[in-house]
């Protein structure tokens, strides 16, 4: 198979509510299988949660032995290249998987702007703790009474002594709305089983998923990142052992967003309310994007956005069994 890509950098919007912290850059692919075919895939590592760079994603595309990002990615474009030969939308008859709203620097917000996420169909958002825990947990109790719930993403910020700390300074009402908290604190089974209990809070792993098969003590939820993780076997195991899962998107290139979103679409087919709400709306995130209307077209969709691309670096595939 024949591999171009077009690297590319997405600037943060302009409301820091909402915006990405700050540039992020990935790139896209275009692959042209042995069978004649074409699909398209977004290649989007985080450095900050170890990956590598991205040029050596890049360079592995030219070899038998791809990184697991870029076969993620490789695997991806044969999906929708399939879907592309045969005219079709991946979404087409899948069921609607609603998204939590996505707040950064939400500390800073004023609560009309959450107000006006609920009036709009919002029933969860998603917020950040752990970077400032006082002006946090003042600014969560200042939102009492919204008709929303909170998902919580601490990135594993607390210890659990500093955790229940911040959770006293929470009012009620507050701690009632709090549907789960992701990554608390470093996972270790024992400390997150008691420390839940504890705290009648449910807990989500994210970046610390162990090696071993779940269930995994203390975590009732797995959130999934199909840009980064092998997403349906991840699923079946998740759902064998009763966890719900919540597929998010890796605040990446709108294509990649689009596939976390089918991705959810897919495993809610097949695992029914396991597959809770996702993190799949990006509003605000980044400046100058296509829009929604852009995944209406054919397999990940935004077909008149790639016929625009300037591909460069064709490299050729030696082993195209490394997909998988």
């Amino acid at each position: 198979m024949n591999i171009w890509n077009h690297p590319y950098t997405l600037y943060p919007g302009p409301d820091p509510s909402r915006a990405a912290y700050g540039p992020r850059q990935g790139a896209l692919l275009k692959v042209v299988f042995d069978q004649g075919i074409t699909g398209y895939a977004d290649l989007h590592p985080w450095e900050e949660f170890g990956h590598s760079p991205l040029e050596d994603h890049l360079a592995s595309l030219g070899t038998n032995h791809p990184t697991a990002l870029a076969n993620l990615a490789l695997r991806h474009a044969r999906t929708d290249a399939a879907a592309r030969r045969a005219g079709v939308s991946l979404f087409y008859g899948l069921p609607h998987v609603d998204s939590h709203a996505l707040f950064t620097d939400w500390t800073k917000a004023p609560q009309k702007t959450f107000a006006e996420c609920a009036t709009q169909g919002a029933s969860t958002a998603k917020l950040k703790i752990g970077r400032c825990p006082e002006r946090e947990a003042i600014a969560l109790n200042r939102l009492a009474g919204l008709p929303l719930q909170w998902r919580l993403d601490a990135n594993a910020l607390f210890t659990p002594e500093s955790l229940a700390s911040w959770l006293a300074q929470l009012s009620p009402q507050v701690r009632q709305q709090i549907e789960f908290i992701e990554d608390p604190c470093p996972y270790d089974p024992a400390t997150w089983a008691e420390l839940s209990k504890e705290e009648g809070v449910p807990f989500a792993l994210d970046w610390q998923i162990p090696i071993t098969p779940p269930p995994w003590p203390g975590a009732e939820i797995i959130v999934i990142k199909p840009a980064t993780q092998d997403a349906f076997p991840l699923a079946l195991a998740a759902a064998q052992a009763g966890m719900d899962m919540v597929v998010t998107h890796s605040m990446d290139h709108p294509l990649g967003r689009s596939v976390a979103r089918w991705t959810a679409m897919r495993l809610r087919q097949r695992h029914g309310k396991l597959v809770r709400r996702g993190g799949l709306q990006a509003a605000g995130l980044y400046r100058d994007e296509p829009g929604d209307r852009a995944l209406s077209s054919h397999g990940f969709g935004f077909d008149e956005l790639l016929e625009q691309v300037a591909w460069q670096d064709a490299k050729r595939m030696v082993v195209p069994r490394a997909i998988g």
